[in-house]
């Protein structure tokens, strides 16, 4: 496993210890050095609040030395391209609690003032953190343990507040396609569903600037849509940004987590970043202000989907043959048994193979990998055309499984095979990295 993998992995097994993939709020910190002091910023929200107050919490703390004195900042939050609250407050110990109500109106603040600083435990009302996307903090430090910190320097971190949008589509047929975007960086605008081309296109404001890429470790995107939605129910997918393919590593899908609902994520890593924008540069050229996100729907060969168990010891990489499931002919179920922490194939794992259709087991055998890997072939019948499911079971007696989503195309059938395959050869200049599905199940060990 390499190394842009690994830890795209180890990121991925982080979230899923959250539900839904994180908490959606966020901690950012930096260490800045003024005059002859080292100082550790931090600024938090709540991983969960009950209702509409939360507590943001910002530190200063000298770790040189066992206690950090007093220290006055002057705090500038913005969001959506403004400021939403400017105030100069005291960290009493290097430590501030600001108290946000979010409610509709102007921002209000209240609390104790001390030589023109809030002090205590002030609390902020307003359209703060009220909705999603990224919030910008710009911190100031003005004085420690009362000594003026002239010419200081604006100091910034980003808090990110998952955005959850919902998008009305338009399936093939003309009915309703629902797909919902969950945001973990900035706002999602302009979603448009191509069911001919099977392409999902929406915008993200991103800054590309070396100074912003530098401080962003990783960004996650996920895309949401119904598993009955067959037309877009496949193989595997790839991804663009503003027109630059990206990795296999990038994109990944994940039946698991949701029973109804297929979730396809965007993963990237500073790296990614970094070679999106080489390619978008050109001399004397000026970069987007945005991410351009692109998923299309592949039949490349060369993909296939991954899962891990609920206990996140073992992963099953899983493809089939031929590429478009039909009636009334054989096919090919390939997949390998490995260990989730290692990625190495596991010898002599027994396991059950079963096919779901409408939540009930249609055919089940039981099987043993000897090599790791295994085959096991199956014919559709034209009853049981549609939305189906491929479970590896019971995986070396454990009781843990994993499953995967597929579509058998009807009858009426050359036109509905072409059509879940539209879209493969405009996906054909994705074939230089491929597509490999992931779902992250797994719990970080």
């Amino acid at each position: 496993m390499d190394l842009a993998c690994a830890v795209c992995l180890a990121c991925l097994m982080v979230w899923s210890a959250a539900p839904a993939f994180g908490h959606g709020l966020g901690l950012d910190m930096l260490t800045v050095t003024v005059g002859d002091a080292t100082y550790e910023i931090t600024a938090q929200l709540p991983d969960r609040f009950d209702d509409e107050s939360k507590i943001l919490v910002v530190t200063v703390q000298d770790a040189s030395l066992p206690e950090t004195p007093d220290v006055v900042l002057h705090m500038d939050i913005m969001h959506g391209g403004g400021s939403i609250l400017r105030d100069t407050f005291l960290a009493e110990g290097g430590s501030l609690s600001l108290g946000i109500v979010t409610a509709d109106g102007e921002v209000r603040v209240s609390g104790e003032r001390r030589s023109g600083a809030l002090a205590g435990s002030p609390e902020v009302t307003g359209p703060v953190f009220g909705s999603g996307g990224l919030y910008t903090i710009q911190l100031r430090i003005e004085s420690v343990g009362g000594e003026a910190i002239p010419d200081s320097m604006v100091h910034t971190l980003d808090l990110l507040v998952q955005d959850t949008a919902r998008h009305a589509a338009v399936s093939l047929d003309g009915g309703e396609a629902p797909f919902t975007t969950k945001s973990y960086f900035d706002t999602v605008s302009e979603f448009v569903y191509d069911a001919g081309t099977g392409t999902v296109e929406f915008r993200m404001p991103f800054d590309w600037s070396a100074g912003r890429v530098s401080h962003i470790p990783v960004l996650h995107m996920e895309v949401h849509f119904p598993k009955d939605l067959e037309e877009f129910v496949t193989r595997g997918y790839g991804g663009k940004v503003n027109g630059v393919d990206l990795f296999r590593s990038s994109v990944t899908v994940d039946d698991f987590s949701t029973p109804e609902e297929r979730t396809v994520h965007f993963v990237l890593l500073q790296d990614h970043l970094n070679i999106i924008k080489a390619r978008m540069e050109r001399p004397g050229g000026q970069l987007p202000d945005h991410m351009a996100f692109t998923l299309q729907k592949t039949q490349d060969i060369r993909s296939q989907l991954s899962a891990f168990t609920q206990n996140g010891d073992y992963q099953v990489d899983m493809t089939w043959e031929p590429e478009v499931i039909l009636p009334d002919q054989s096919t090919k179920f390939i997949f390998t048994i490995r260990d989730a922490y290692t990625g190495e194939t596991i010898r002599n794992s027994g396991y059950d193979f079963v096919l779901v259709r409408d939540g009930k087991a249609i055919h089940r055998e039981s099987g043993m990998a000897v090599v790791g890997g295994d085959f096991r072939e199956y014919t559709f019948t034209e009853e049981q055309a549609g939305a189906a499911a491929v479970r590896i079971e019971n995986i070396q007696g454990t009781g843990q499984y994993v499953e995967f989503t597929f579509a058998v195309a009807p009858e009426f059938g050359v036109a509905a095979a072409l059509v879940l395959v539209a879209g493969a050869g405009a996906a054909a200049a994705l074939s230089r990295f491929g597509v490999l599905g992931r779902v992250p199940g797994a719990a970080a060990r």
